[in-house]
């Protein structure tokens, strides 16, 4: 029987050894083809579409942007958000001048968002697009790639629990994974539970109200009950109670 169990394994392995020894033909997906009437209607129409649409709608886009960054001082780069696990790193990666200019372009942009107001002309002079973050950008490619690669740690375990948010699908600050109970420092529960009768902002503000209240209500009777206290002393040592 051992015989039998041996020439079984000596025939397993070399067909193990056979299957694996040639390389697994590799798949190429073949590019797609187009027929004949597209390529025509491609090659005459494609050009009258960029020409005369595509093109200055792109150019226009571009332009309100433009107009947009200039208007509140900003530059390109300071739009992304800094909850993204790249431009964090990247942020981390700043100079302190840079990234205090940085800073004080966003306060800046906010006060005359809050205000209503627009930079003044002569200080709009300044090209927006400059992608003064691409340097730092790419070297914080590079970090992730080799964490990832090298200590096994994933770019995104680096977001929980920063921002106000944990990582487990929160968007907001104050909504945590627990979305089963409402919030009482900011949320209501989740964007789909928004309009409900228990997750909702307004019952999440009442509730809010409603300890308030219950806690003001608590710290009169506490004081209260000191002061009968005081009465009761002074009674006991004979000095006249009040009232």
């Amino acid at each position: 029987m051992a015989q039998f169990h041996r020439e079984i394994g000596k025939l397993f392995a070399s067909y193990s050894n056979k299957i694996t020894s040639t390389a697994p033909a590799q798949y190429v997906p073949s590019p797609p083809v187009r027929g004949k009437l597209r390529r025509a209607l491609s090659s005459a129409l494609m050009p009258i579409w960029f020409k005369f649409f595509r093109g200055p709608l792109d150019r226009w886009n571009l332009a309100v942007m433009a107009k947009y960054l200039r208007d509140h001082g900003l530059m390109y780069d300071d739009m992304y958000s800094d909850k993204e696990p790249v431009f964090a790193r990247a942020l981390e990666l700043l100079p302190h001048d840079i990234r205090v200019a940085r800073y004080r372009r966003l306060m800046r942009g906010a006060n005359l968002n809050h205000l209503r107001m627009y930079l003044p002309l002569h200080e709009q002079n300044y090209d927006p697009f400059i992608p003064y973050m691409a340097p730092y950008v790419e070297e914080a490619k590079f970090q992730l790639q080799e964490e990832e690669e090298l200590l096994g740690y994933h770019m995104w375990e680096g977001v929980w629990y920063s921002g106000g948010v944990t990582g487990f699908g929160d968007k907001e600050p104050g909504e945590h994974f627990l979305l089963a109970a409402p919030n009482l420092y900011g949320a209501g529960g989740s964007t789909m539970q928004l309009g409900g009768k228990h997750f909702s902002t307004r019952a999440s503000s009442a509730l809010r109200a409603r300890l308030v209240e219950n806690a003001e209500r608590k710290r009169i009777g506490v004081a209260a009950g000191e002061g009968g206290e005081k009465r009761k002393v002074a009674g006991c040592n004979g000095s006249p109670s009040e009232g």
